[in-house]
């Protein structure tokens, strides 16, 4: 169902209006539901590519964000998240081509993880 046209300008403004933090980790949210929506149908092709690219765009980010230079986050953060993202390469370079449950609902978690520690208050 479209949306009516004051829903739209509501949902572009409220969409504008979110913080980088707040907008980072509904990206991780959004993630970790195209990997949940995979788990429960792990034959349909177009779900994973669409779960695999959102992913592999999301997690290619955090890779450039800490490894750039001006980077303001601490040293151990971006080494962590630096090994996430290449934790997540491997694994989303897995499931292209097996449908291995444990791995699948290990990325769903550290997606999630991400997500929480982002959105949580500071």
């Amino acid at each position: 169902m479209p949306m009516t046209a004051p829903a739209h300008i509501y949902a572009r403004n409220e969409a504008a209006s979110v913080t980088g933090r707040v907008a980072e980790g509904r990206a991780f949210v959004k993630a970790a539901r195209l990997l949940d929506d995979l788990r429960g149908r792990p034959a349909d092709t177009g779900l994973r590519d669409e779960a695999i690219a959102f992913n592999r765009v999301l997690w290619t980010a955090v890779q450039a964000d800490v490894t750039d230079k001006q980077s303001p986050l601490p040293v151990h953060l971006k080494a962590g998240l630096l090994s996430l993202s290449l934790y997540a390469d491997r694994a989303l370079t897995a499931l292209r081509t097996s449908r291995d449950v444990a791995a699948l609902e290990a990325l769903i978690a550290v997606n999630r993880d991400v997500a929480g520690a982002l959105l949580a208050t500071p």
